[in-house]
């Protein structure tokens, strides 16, 4: 009988380690994640780097429109403080005109019944005036009458001793008998 042959137990493909072996698998899986780590802290830090550089432009940038800025906006407020200025006159100057308006409305208001009453007083005289000349024109011998010379002077006005009363067109109030008598 032949003798068995001892089948070893470790399985094809499978080399059997050693401790050395299986200790320099390690440190070559560690040396793998640790380079993994070390190319994801470069990337990292170039990111760093480009943010940071991107930052320094864009405050160098920020720090050159400051000033302009600036400028422009004490300008533009210099502008509004002008605006403002203008329109708080021109508001003045609306409500002095309102004001004159309101004024200018009353005086034509005024004189516009002043004009009322004149135009009636003048229609008044007209009318007295159409009809003494209808009634001169009507009878002759009432004319002569009216002829007669009339005192101007204001109703209960006194004359002064050695005065003549006023008549109009030099007419005197006495008859010519009594002038012939003075």
């Amino acid at each position: 009988m032949a003798a068995k042959r001892r089948v070893s137990r470790v399985r094809k493909g499978v080399k059997a380690r050693s401790p050395a072996t299986s200790q320099l698998a390690q440190l070559r899986a560690r040396a793998q994640k640790l380079g993994a780590r070390l190319v994801a802290e470069v990337r990292r830090r170039k990111l760093d780097q480009r943010m940071l550089a991107e930052a320094k432009r864009a405050r160098l940038k920020m720090a050159r429109q400051i000033p302009a800025l600036r400028a422009r906006g004490l300008k533009l407020a210099a502008e509004l403080s002008r605006a403002v200025r203008n329109a708080r006159a021109i508001e003045r100057a609306r409500q002095t005109a309102l004001t004159n308006v309101a004024e200018l409305r009353a005086q034509l208001s005024r004189k516009r019944e002043e004009l009322r009453r004149t135009s009636i007083e003048l229609a008044k005289l007209a009318r007295d005036s159409a009809a003494r000349a209808r009634a001169t024109i009507a009878a002759p011998h009432v004319a002569a009458e009216s002829a007669a010379p009339r005192d101007l002077r204001p109703p209960g006005a006194e004359l002064s001793p050695g005065e003549e009363p006023h008549t109009p067109a030099g007419e005197s109030l006495h008859s010519a008998d009594e002038e012939s008598q003075i």
